[in-house]
């Protein structure tokens, strides 16, 4: 049985982010869940990320790599900084906003449940202000939601709450240090496989989106570290091929799908349907098959 109370850390990785850095500190600090932690986590930062640390000294624990790391080993660097029982992450251009933990840490009375998450905002950019749009506007799986997590990643990284104990009980569980794109996506599916995982529906967070999110400016380094997930994933069990079929062919055919909207974004036609036609011997869905006719009968000249 869990305390009432147990400290919760929130971790903030950032590097040379500090546009909204303190609007992210800020809403760290007005939860009304109130025994937490703050580890802003500096990863090899201009002094400037110091200056703006240095006007919360005393309200969160601040820490620097000297030489800059890739994410996964920065936020891995973060964790063992943390003293909490329970550990969220707050990227420093987003926002908590301010009953998240107090309505999340409530669901991790089931011993059973290893991560929490909850829909979030989208936070864009319209003129010169921010507008809030619901991320799901339907229900969310919860439970046991490997088989669905295989189709893709749908858990809000500002939004997730994890149990200290999952990650303790094997560092493999911790964030691959070679990835820099795919390090949540890998964590989330591996936590998924052993324990439950628990949805709220409100929007507890708000997730900006700007032109310099790794989402949408390297699609093409997100699919090769989608693609290096695989044999993590077969970690699991040797058969997991056999016993998730469809939905590891769902898996490989989205890497080979992404790779096709790389490949028409930098203009190579030809190379973008042959990784359509690889998703399709994955996966003969529709949508697919709809890909893969807009590719062989329109031009290039509209990227997309």
């Amino acid at each position: 049985m869990i305390e009432k109370t147990p400290l919760i850390s929130i971790i903030i990785n950032t590097h040379n982010d500090v546009e909204y850095i303190e609007e992210a500190i800020d809403s760290a600090l007005n939860q009304t869940y109130q025994n937490f932690e703050i580890i802003l986590y500096d990863n090899a930062s201009e002094k400037k990320v110091f200056d703006v640390a240095q006007k919360y000294k005393d309200k969160l624990i601040y820490r620097r790599s000297e030489s800059f790391l890739t994410l996964g080993a920065a936020r891995n660097a973060a964790i063992a900084e943390s003293k909490g029982e329970f550990i969220t992450f707050l990227d420093a251009d987003d926002i908590f906003l301010p009953q998240k933990l107090e309505m999340q840490f409530p669901l991790f009375s089931d011993p059973e449940v290893g991560l929490v998450y909850s829909n979030t905002f989208h936070l864009i950019k319209n003129n010169d202000s921010w507008v809030d749009e619901e991320l799901h506007e339907q229900p969310m799986p919860d439970g046991n939601i490997f088989s669905n997590l295989l189709k893709g990643n749908f858990i809000p990284f500002n939004t997730a709450v994890i149990k200290r104990a999952v990650l303790e009980n094997d560092k493999s569980k911790w964030f691959n240090e070679s990835f820099d794109f795919c390090t949540d996506y890998d964590l989330f599916l591996r936590i998924s496989y052993k324990y439950k995982v628990k949805y709220i529906s409100e929007p507890l967070g708000k997730w900006r989106i700007h032109g310099s999110n790794y989402t949408f400016t390297k699609p093409h380094l997100i699919s090769a570290e989608r693609y290096l997930m695989m044999p993590r994933i077969l970690d699991y069990e040797p058969e997991l091929f056999d016993k998730y079929k469809k939905e590891m062919n769902c898996f490989v055919a989205e890497i080979f799908l992404d790779m096709s909207r790389y490949f028409i974004h930098i203009g190579q036609r030809h190379r973008a349907i042959a990784c359509v036609l690889n998703a399709l011997m994955n996966d003969l869905s529709s949508k697919n098959f709809r890909v893969l006719m807009h590719y062989l009968f329109s031009g290039i000249k509209n990227k997309i």
